[in-house]
């Protein structure tokens, strides 16, 4: 009972412990704010939010790579306290004048009237939506900025607040009214974030004009702007051409469908985006047989603990239908989509191993492919096969499987190993994680009861039983060691 104690005084003095569980907190109101707003604005009105999202995730990416720019720099750098003063100065002044343009080409669909997104009257929430997205660049620059300097509290503080605003506009709002409520809702809290984040600003800044470091920022957050727009551009593409081609009830019920999907693997992402500037800086000043030993265990990890997850999502998901049975023509929707987000984790580690190692330009060709890759798929299953909404996703899943296949590829020639396509298969896309994986899809495509389901989870425990066991002392050792996130 002792050493229980000793190990909870342990964990609540751990600010990486503290930073995940307000994380998980965080995440537990979002899911249940996606539910209460799902039953009580109805498949129309989540049709019109879900829109609002997407413009502003648009919005979010469009950014040309700055914020990443400035991670992958200070990173490197964080010693040298003069240049990254300039580092961020710059940016801030690279941001201020992409807001500018932001707001100009709001301005000229009001003005012109060209009515884009008409079907969801957009126009009417489009004056607040663009602050969003304007307080959403610096706040993103701001958070990279924060996380490399480990300074977790004002990034938890951001990231919690407008899920505990959403709940309070759901306890006070409903329909339209409740709409509204949530577009002032995500304003107010990118206002309070980004004042805080100026507040407890790390080091001292200022818009500054360097042009020899505008240079240097976006011609690195150039590559990296193409990769990471294109990656997540995937995900937004699918969205919007569910958007256009489908009814806005349709709509509805694939953000439903997406948004629960998001949430399983958000607490495994707060744990990635701890790691991510500190394992650049590993992977940048390790050789090859360090960096694969590394990869190795961060990949059993995150991968498998991903894999697991989704597998007992998708088990439970009917439990929430049987609460919200207006939402029934989701699930078809939302085990798809959990298991194409799954599939991206198979590349994690590799990727990063890229970015330090200079190879954003390649990365951004494959992800940029990819893109084209799922845009393509997707007009085809639409134009051609009419499938339903549910399937859209599908292309986003192979082009998922490419990206992911060659990412693992180009690490594993960086690193000397074996490059033949069944050596790759093995490492990206392991049989105990494979197997179960493709019983699921198929298990769904053929509209198998859900219930069925409970075989791909039990498959997956038997073939995963010893990875899954080795992962106790890795729990430990982040609850024990305040410094263990510096891998």
């Amino acid at each position: 009972m002792s050493k229980l104690l000793n190990i909870i005084k342990t964990a609540l003095k751990n600010k990486v412990v503290l930073f995940i569980f307000s994380r998980y907190g965080t995440y537990l109101i979002h899911f249940i704010n996606s539910l209460f707003i799902a039953v009580y604005l109805g498949p129309y009105y989540l049709g019109i939010w879900g829109f609002i999202t997407l413009v502003t995730s648009y919005m979010n990416h469009l950014s040309f790579g700055i914020a990443d720019s400035v991670t992958a720099i200070i990173s490197v750098n964080k010693d040298k306290e003069a240049y990254v003063q300039k580092v961020i100065s710059s940016a801030l002044t690279m941001l201020l004048a992409l807001s500018v343009i932001a707001i100009l080409l709001f301005s000229v669909n009001a003005v012109f009237k060209l009515d884009l997104g008409n079907k969801y009257n957009f126009s009417t929430y489009a004056p607040v939506v663009v602050l969003i997205g304007v307080l959403g660049y610096f706040n993103t620059l701001f958070n990279h900025v924060f996380r490399v300097y480990g300074k977790l509290f004002e990034i938890a503080f951001s990231q919690t607040v407008f899920p505990i605003l959403m709940l309070l506009a759901i306890i006070l709002f409903r329909n339209k009214e409740l709409l509204w409520a949530m577009v002032f809702a995500n304003f107010l809290a990118f206002l309070l974030g980004f004042i805080l984040y100026l507040i407890k600003m790390p080091v001292k800044i200022k818009p500054i004009f360097n042009y020899d470091l505008f240079k240097t920022i976006q011609i690195k957050g150039w590559h990296l702007f193409v990769y990471n727009t294109s990656f997540f551009f995937i995900v937004i593409s699918t969205r919007t051409l569910v958007s256009g081609f489908y009814s806005v009830e349709e709509f509805g019920y694939f953000t439903f469908a997406f948004s629960l999907a998001n949430v399983m693997l958000l607490l495994l992402q707060s744990l990635a985006y701890l790691i991510y500037p500190k394992m650049l800086n590993r992977f940048a000043a390790s050789n090859h047989d360090q960096n694969t030993e590394l990869l190795k265990k961060l990949r059993d990890a995150y991968v498998t603990t991903s894999h697991l997850l989704i597998h007992i999502a998708m088990l439970i998901f009917p439990v929430f239908l049987l609460l919200f049975p207006q939402y029934i023509k989701a699930s078809e929707a939302f085990k798809l989509i959990a298991l194409s987000v799954l599939l991206y984790t198979n590349s994690f580690g590799y990727s990063g191993l890229l970015v330090a190692k200079g190879f954003e330009k390649r990365l951004g060709k494959l992800s940029f492919t990819a893109l084209i890759i799922n845009l393509i798929a997707a007009l085809v299953l639409i134009k051609f096969f009419q499938v339903p909404f549910t399937l859209v996703v599908l292309a986003t899943m192979i082009s998922y499987f490419f990206y992911v296949y060659m990412v693992g590829r180009k690490g594993r020639k960086m690193l000397e190993l074996d490059t033949s396509v069944i050596a790759v298969v093995k490492d990206i896309y392991p049989l105990r994680l494979l197997i179960p994986y493709v019983l699921s899809l198929v298990l769904i495509l053929f509209a198998v009861p859900d219930h069925y389901l409970i075989l791909s989870l039990v498959l997956f425990l038997i073939l995963n039983l010893k990875v899954l066991l080795n992962l106790k002392s890795i729990v430990k050792s982040i609850i024990l060691n305040p410094k263990f996130i510096n891998i």
